[in-house]
């Protein structure tokens, strides 16, 4: 998977929805992603977050383009993206990707009961929100 998608094709790829939307109170263009195992988050966008990341468990490896990996070491826990009205709590692990981006991957969908439609660009969350 190619993690250094623009936003023109990430808009057309059929297995992703994308929004603008607050993480950490930072704006960021979010694309709702089918194909990710993980959620992720651009290194440029977690060094505006308050805090610095934690240790993963066990390092992940990351195809980032052109077959190239990425070897994951941290984490950002309890981040709160904001969709609308409400809040949720999401792990983004930072890679290099460009501009203000973060990956919600399988690791946030299934837990929340989300169903995506790709082809009319809508998201839906069927359990209450995670963040207080």
């Amino acid at each position: 998977m190619d993690f250094r998608l623009t936003a023109e094709e990430a808009r057309a790829a059929p297995y992703v929805v994308t929004g603008s939307f607050l993480v950490n109170g930072v704006s960021a263009l979010v694309l709702f992603d089918l194909g990710a195992t993980q959620s992720f988050v651009s290194v440029a966008l977690s060094k505006r977050f308050v805090g610095a990341p934690g240790e993963l468990d066990c390092p992940l490896d990351v195809e980032i383009i052109d077959d190239r990996s990425f070897r994951a070491t941290r984490v950002h826990w309890g981040c709160i993206l904001q969709l609308f009205s409400e809040q949720y709590l999401v792990q983004l692990v930072p890679i290099p990707l460009h501009g203000n981006k973060v990956i919600v991957g399988i690791d946030w969908l299934m837990p929340n009961g989300v169903v995506i439609d790709c082809e009319k660009q809508l998201v839906w969350i069927r359990t209450p929100s995670g963040a207080s």
